[in-house]
């Protein structure tokens, strides 16, 4: 009987945590400023050649579980995309809409930073499974390579937009 009622401490102790971070989430990080982020990700992405090579979606195995992601998942996400996508792609770029995109981008990750530290910073089972290779493929990326990778980014964004709108359904409920 101990047993079931430590487990089922320890199980509402981890939701309570998840809906922190949820909930840190929606407080520090706005619908517009995800919104702003995908139409200028949108425009960069206009705005460069057309490539119609084939591409191997590199997010692809995220996709199945991105519903189960978290904040440490995201955060990991945001690292990797910066360490290997956005300062290889624009390390000298003078450009407006590079410099707009990188500014709100840099902003979402130290409020995914703060978010962090309301709950759990540990991965999900998802983002333990998929993450190093997601960031192994990345590395290996030849520049025009990097601009598609950059364009799947939008995804991400929508997923950190899922994962927002989950707290909001726990306030109405």
């Amino acid at each position: 009987m101990r047993i079931v009622t430590l487990l089922t401490l320890c199980a509402v102790l981890w939701c309570s945590q998840g809906r922190k971070q949820e909930e840190c989430l929606n407080q520090h990080i706005t619908p517009p400023m995800i919104k702003d982020m995908m139409e200028t990700s949108e425009l960069i992405q206009k705005s460069l050649p057309k490539d119609n090579a084939p591409f191997h979606r590199i997010l692809g195995k995220l996709k199945n579980c991105s519903k189960k992601l978290n904040v440490a998942d995201f955060k990991r996400i945001l690292e990797i995309y910066n360490e290997h996508v956005f300062q290889k792609l624009w390390k000298n770029n003078s450009q407006q809409l590079p410099k707009m995109f990188m500014g709100s981008f840099l902003r979402l990750k130290y409020k995914m930073e703060i978010c962090e530290t309301e709950g759990s910073q540990t991965l999900s089972l998802c983002g333990e499974e998929n993450l190093k290779t997601i960031e192994d493929t990345i590395k290996m990326l030849q520049p025009k390579s990097l601009l598609k990778a950059q364009s799947e980014f939008r995804q991400v964004l929508v997923w950190i937009s899922i994962a927002m709108d989950k707290s909001r359904t726990h306030e109405i409920h």
